[in-house]
């Protein structure tokens, strides 16, 4: 027996996925989702520091289990898809995924992507791939795989050429990690805590506020956050309260509603650094969290209410600025509603920072704002340096900037000034035969960023 070798209450959740894996053809199932979480719950707390990634250690305990259910059943090769699935997944689609999305999820450790409910989506989605066609290969059906699973682009204004609406490209669209799914729960993992303490939140929430915001917890099927780094400069951050999130314009269930909404990354990083930041005797981590899964379920009733219930929400006389007001109000309303549902200690102390502060949980939204500010400032400080230096003819000094900013745009465009002030110094020098390579290698570069949405 190994030594991430499973104890013997993973075996309900090993024997669940191994029999999803062997016998299911993709069917979403909320029960195996629940089971992929608690599987990877158990891999990042059990595993030592020094050890394999979660993931990985799921791998082995699933092998070792189909191959103890294979010998059970003696059975030759009843178990074949299993193993084969296992495989596929774990050792080419995972991989392969980060290698699709390369730009996109450059700044994000694998870890933070393949959670268990991420990687039960992957799975879903290759089964479906293989039912669907047999006979392919397996690289074809991972790219059908990914077809399907890549369903997420968000808010983006296209552009109108030649009389033929734009569209987005298909490198813009990802997966987002999802963070709590109907029936399966919250997924494990350092946003655990804020989010399902945001979902309490929001079930507990007076109706009225909820219709005010379009919103309904029982209409919600998936919670999830885009991994893409914020880019405060991209035309979407225009639209009011943009970086709040919004429900998936394209996630609609048969009754016309909306059904996966989508959050920012930094907004769930901003409101978890004031718990680990601020905590004191006075206001404890505990308490800190609370505010901090409050102010979340605020933000998410602020996006719900600019997108609507659904894409027949709003008529087409109703403006974005005509939607601030009354979301305003019904902001406010929810605040002062969930200061009513603490616990004594925390409500008198919510009440005496409204005085202070002249708003409800005034603490934790300004940290929000302040947060998303510096984000801000500092995005816009080492992208501009990144292009200084770049045009200095300092490329690795500019590197080094645009690497301070998850950003991909800046990472990108920093490369393609650092060519060009190359290309230049080469001209100068009369090396023709390096200057002649330059061209090709921008082009080539700029039609990188614009496929996935860079520029």
């Amino acid at each position: 027996m190994s030594a991430t070798s499973p104890v013997a209450s993973l075996r309900d959740a090993l024997h669940q996925v191994v029999g999803y894996l062997n016998f299911s053809g993709g069917a979403s199932d909320a029960k195996t989702l629940a089971a992929w979480n608690y599987l990877y719950a158990s891999a990042v707390h059990g595993k030592p520091l020094s050890g394999p990634p979660a993931w990985l250690v799921i791998r082995q305990w699933l092998e070792e289990t189909a191959a103890e259910q294979a010998e059970a059943a003696a059975s030759p090769g009843g178990f074949d898809q299993a193993f084969s699935l296992i495989r596929l997944l774990f050792s080419e689609t995972l991989p392969a995924y980060l290698d699709r999305h390369k730009d996109l999820l450059f700044h994000q450790p694998p870890e933070q992507v393949f959670s268990g409910f991420f990687i039960g989506r992957v799975a879903e989605a290759l089964l479906q791939s293989i039912v669907e066609d047999p006979a392919a290969e397996p690289q074809a059906a991972i790219q059908h795989a990914f077809e399907r699973l890549d369903d997420f682009v968000g808010y983006r204004p296209v552009p109108m050429l030649e009389q033929a609406t734009g569209a987005p490209y298909p490198g813009e669209y990802l997966r987002p990690v999802p963070l709590y799914i109907a029936a399966a729960g919250v997924t494990d993992g350092p946003y655990h805590g804020i989010v399902s303490r945001a979902i309490d939140a929001l079930r507990e929430t007076d109706p009225a506020i909820l219709r005010a915001a379009c919103f309904d917890l029982k209409r919600m099927k998936e919670l999830a956050f885009d991994p893409r780094a914020y880019d405060f400069d991209h035309p979407v951050h225009r639209r009011p309260n943009y970086i709040f999130g919004e429900w998936d314009p394209d996630a609609i269930d048969p009754n016309g509603f909306f059904e996966r909404f989508v959050i920012r990354q930094v907004t769930l990083d901003s409101l978890l650094s004031r718990v680990e930041e601020d905590a004191s005797d006075e206001a404890p981590a505990e308490e800190l969290l609370d505010e901090a899964a409050a102010v979340l379920a605020g933000t998410i009733l602020m996006g719900s209410g600019l997108s609507g219930w659904g894409p027949g929400a709003h008529t087409s006389d109703v403006t974005l600025k005509s939607l601030l007001d009354p979301i305003a109000a019904y902001r406010d309303d929810y605040y002062h509603d969930r200061i009513d549902r603490l616990p004594e200690h925390h409500r008198q102390r919510l009440r005496k920072e409204v005085r202070l502060r002249r708003q409800p949980f005034g603490a934790a939204r300004q940290h929000l704002n302040a947060a998303l500010a510096q984000l801000r400032a500092r995005q816009l400080q080492h992208v501009q340096l990144a292009r200084i230096y770049a045009r200095m003819g300092f490329p690795d000094s500019a590197q080094k900037q645009a690497d301070k900013v998850p950003v991909t745009s800046a990472r990108l465009m920093c490369r393609i000034d650092c060519l060009l002030s190359g290309g230049l110094r080469s001209l100068r020098a009369g090396d023709l035969t390096a200057a002649s390579k330059v061209p090709q290698e921008v082009f080539d570069l700029l039609r990188r960023a614009i496929d996935c949405g860079a520029c």
